[in-house]
């Protein structure tokens, strides 16, 4: 059984953008959260913690690179991730307007989808955003939180063998050494355990806008799918009808309209690559590597830690999913809107629908994708990503 706020019967109102809504306005950067000193202040802070725990992890992942390659590839893992979010966060932040008047903007094209149909595309595909995108707030909680119960059991372990606890952070960090002795080291602590949700919070919030923007605009692909096939249907109760000169000149100015409509959902497509571009083309040259390296970590540790990094092999690969899969659903309904504008009775119509048809059937089949150099967010893509990844493996297997 889902919970009631995962299923399709919870508001659809409440389920627009409700995960990424509650990541990223947790740390102060949801765009649509009025700005007020106290937030700003909240946002500063959140921002310097994920800031420096960046410096921090990298600092200790490259000392310990001729030492101990074990540690240095379990501080370089969750470093690659802490960065990513970092970027993804200076992104939100830089792009705030224009991502709230995305936000805006689909939310109103998608409120004057009416019918039955429609109704029930937006259902399903508003519930899809919303489990996807809690499915990856589960997996990142989840894996932040193995590195604090790992770092805990490990001490444990030690205390139950007469040993010390050792007063080291849950991530490995360099710290001075005064943090790292009583009566600072809770609060450090404190804040390195934070450092990871922080780090969570900001991956949730932008690949779930990535995805919420992708499946918000399928929706209104499909709708623009079943408004055209709906306007050039020929037949009454199953009995084929000859449009009159006054419904041919009706159904000229509908076309009109639902062209300027694809011509807004391009426009819009147009506008998330913009704001996307710095956040996708990250995620996507970083990707193998992050899960090739969270995979040999796996394999190097033993117990606790390799739960801790299939965990976290897990989070960054629903990643790196959900990215290809929005992109798959923008290309599909943008071909199934050709073939079934084709499909149509077209042919039956005058002459200016025949062509006014003809240009939405072209301009249909120049596929909207979310535009990034280098790649293109679809599934091929995902698998070209693990066949890269298992290269990469197997390399570092054979030097280590």
């Amino acid at each position: 059984m889902w919970p009631r706020v995962l299923s399709s019967s919870y508001p659809m109102e409440a389920h627009y953008f409700m995960v990424p809504k509650f990541a990223l306005s947790l740390i102060g950067f949801y765009p649509e959260q009025k700005r007020s000193w106290a937030l700003l202040a909240w946002s500063f802070f959140n921002f310097s913690i994920l800031t420096y725990g960046c410096y921090a992890e990298g600092a200790y992942g490259i000392q310990q690179i001729p030492i101990n390659i074990g540690l240095a590839l379990d501080a370089l893992c969750p470093v690659a991730s802490s960065i990513l979010s970092l970027i993804k966060m200076l992104s939100v932040w830089y792009y705030r307007d224009e991502f709230k008047s995305l936000i805006d903007r689909i939310r109103q094209l998608t409120e004057e989808q009416h019918s039955d149909r429609k109704l029930g595309y937006k259902k399903s595909y508003y519930t899809l955003a919303t489990r996807l995108t809690a499915l990856l707030l589960l997996c990142g909680t989840c894996t932040s939180t193995s590195y604090t119960v790992r770092h805990i059991f490990e001490n444990m372990l030690r205390l139950s063998h007469g040993k010390v606890w050792i007063y080291e952070t849950p991530f490995k960090m360099n710290f001075p050494d005064v943090f790292l002795r009583l009566p600072l080291y809770p609060w450090i602590y404190a804040l390195v355990c934070w450092h990871g949700y922080i780090t969570v919070a900001c991956f949730v919030g932008a690949d779930g806008f990535f995805l919420g923007f992708c499946l918000y605009l399928t929706v209104l692909l499909r709708s623009l799918r079943d408004d055209i096939k709906d306007l050039l249907q020929l037949e009454c109760k199953g009995i084929e009808v000859e449009p009159t000169v006054q419904e041919e000149k009706r159904i000229v100015r509908e076309m009109v309209k639902l062209i300027n409509r694809h011509n807004e959902i391009a426009d819009l497509t147009e506008r998330l690559s913009g704001v996307m571009v710095e956040i996708t083309l990250a995620h996507f040259v970083t990707s193998s590597l992050i899960i090739g390296t969270s995979i040999l970590d796996m394999l190097m540790f033993s117990g606790v830690g390799i739960i801790v990094y299939l965990v976290y092999t897990l989070a960054v690969t629903t990643e790196i999913f959900l990215y290809c899969l929005g992109g798959t659903y923008i290309m599909e309904a943008c071909l199934d809107l050709a073939r079934s504008t084709f499909a149509s009775h077209w042919y039956g119509h005058s002459v200016p629908v025949q062509k006014m048809t003809l240009l939405m059937i072209a301009r249909a089949q120049r596929v909207l994708v979310v535009k990034i150099p280098f790649f293109s967010p679809s599934m091929e893509t995902l698998t070209s990503i693990l066949r890269f990844t298992g290269s990469i493996i197997a390399l570092a297997k054979s030097v280590i």
